[in-house]
């Protein structure tokens, strides 16, 4: 075979660079454009869209910033609203995004595990909380909606605004009737972090106050059914009282001397209330007046328990900083007559308290003081302390004389200061058997040795406040 000259020499299957480059463009166009419908119909737009009836962008969002307390009881109202959507898809978890604005305009993933927090829903009990979960919602009677439960907030969508503030006012129903909290005794805390608008936030604690019934409590009849009926008998009347025109909403004022029951009977009503939800402000929970009241507010009927409230309510004369004390007058007028809420306030220091607090009808309604037990009372209380033990070797009139002026507080530890005395001289029986000299020495060491620094711990002591009745415990 000849060559012609000038001519180019071909490969028998020569290539088309230009040709191929643009088969491989073509085909990578094609497989973007795939992985692009592919990922859009994968994310979770097109899942809301026909859920809602119409693209998310021409729907209604609302958004409503959560405090940490309120997870757990917007969670049970969602779920239980997922379990009456027919045929509802699954849980689509959100990860990281906080708004539904963001999940949407990412076209996020529907394959988002989800995650779950352990929340509290009693004194023992607990219950899975999911974080940050997306459900499509369709309950009976209510137009179809989304709720986005994220770590910040709950975001609500729906097709018109109308059917979106609908959707927002049956989760809101459905959370207070599952509300947790209600009918619970409740402490307040300071939790970590603010609220998603900067106000403090706080958590609530389940508290276990002891069951005190009513023979536990040893005061004189007539001072007892002034405390009930100021409080059992409110709850009890309430139907009558609102129907009169007569408001719910009342304070009350428990004072006397240190030992005499005012935190037994406080204890005694929070458990008889039963219908009530009662908020314990005790030690560093005194800072978290508003806080506690605004929880009161929500969980009513409530009683909101006070102890030692001179400890923030001492006369503005006396004290540099009135923030608290001003922080409890301003949430007891601003609960307004309509509300179904008891003050519960205990002091041994009444007269430190601020006037305007104390003495004006509206925030304290009615003061009852808890004296020193007479005689009466004392042998109750010898009855009660008794339990246990043995007395037939003592006599126990010339004991009752010797404990006038003293608290069930400093009679009980007068009870068991004998007991050890017995145990001490080798005294083993069942009861234990106590004398008459065992008494004497529980009574020489609490009164003698203990000084008035134990006295004033134990109820024993002069109180001005009283009237000024002297103690009176003479040294054989």
């Amino acid at each position: 075979m000849s060559w012609s000259a000038g001519s180019i020499a071909r490969p028998l299957f020569a290539v088309d660079f230009a040709t191929v480059g643009a088969v491989v463009a073509l085909a990578l166009v094609g497989l973007i454009a795939g992985g692009v419908v592919l990922s859009y119909f994968s994310g979770i737009v097109p899942t809301i869209n026909r859920h809602i009836g119409r693209p998310w962008t021409r729907s209604t969002i609302l958004t409503r910033p959560l405090l940490n307390w309120e997870r757990v009881n917007l969670y049970l109202a969602i779920d239980a609203l997922f379990a009456e959507t027919p045929n509802a898809p699954p849980v689509m978890g959100v990860s990281y995004y906080n708004e539904l604005t963001s999940v949407l305009s990412a076209n996020a993933s529907r394959h988002h595990p989800l995650e779950y927090t352990v929340k509290p829903i009693s004194l023992l009990g607990t219950t899975k909380v999911v974080v940050a979960g997306l459900y499509l919602l369709h309950p009976p009677g209510t137009p179809p909606f989304v709720a986005m439960l994220s770590r910040t907030g709950l975001d609500l969508m729906a097709a018109t605004p109308e059917e979106a503030q609908q959707a927002l006012d049956r989760v809101l129903a459905e959370s207070r009737k599952r509300n947790v909290f209600r009918g619970q005794v409740l402490v307040v805390e300071q939790a970590g972090t603010n609220g998603p608008n900067g106000e403090p936030d706080f958590q609530i604690q389940f508290h276990d106050l002891p069951v005190v019934t009513r023979d536990q409590i040893i005061l004189p009849e007539e001072v007892l059914q002034v405390v009930e009926r100021n409080v059992i008998g409110l709850l009890k009347h309430a139907t009558t009282l609102r129907k009169a025109g007569r408001s719910t909403r009342h304070g009350v004022l428990f004072h006397g001397p240190p030992g005499v029951g005012k935190t037994l009977v406080t204890k005694y009503l929070a458990r008889a209330c039963t219908d009530y939800t009662v908020i314990l402000l005790t030690g560093r929970q005194l800072r978290l007046v508003r806080e506690s009241c605004v929880l009161a507010r929500l969980l009513q009927p409530s009683m909101v328990v006070i102890e030692d409230v001179d400890l923030i309510a001492i006369d503005r004369e006396q004290s540099f900083d009135t923030t608290l004390l001003h922080d409890l007058m301003d949430e007891m007028d601003g609960l307004g007559t309509k509300a179904e809420v008891i003050f519960l306030l205990t002091t041994n220091r009444p007269r430190m308290l601020e006037r305007a607090l104390a003495a004006r009808p509206g925030r304290v309604d009615q003061a009852v003081y808890f004296p020193l037990p007479d005689r009466d009372c004392r042998r109750r209380l010898f009855a009660y302390f008794a339990s246990g033990l043995d007395l037939s070797g003592v006599d126990v009139d010339p004991l009752l004389d010797r404990t006038d002026g003293a608290s069930p507080a400093f009679i009980e530890e007068l009870f068991r200061k004998a007991a050890l005395m017995a145990a001490e001289r080798g005294e083993h029986s069942d009861p234990l058997k106590v004398t008459t000299a065992d008494f004497e020495a529980a009574v020489r060491e609490l009164v003698e040795f203990g000084g008035a620094l134990t006295q004033n711990l134990l109820g024993y002591r002069n109180d001005p406040d009283a009237g000024g009745r002297g103690m009176g415990f003479p040294m054989g």
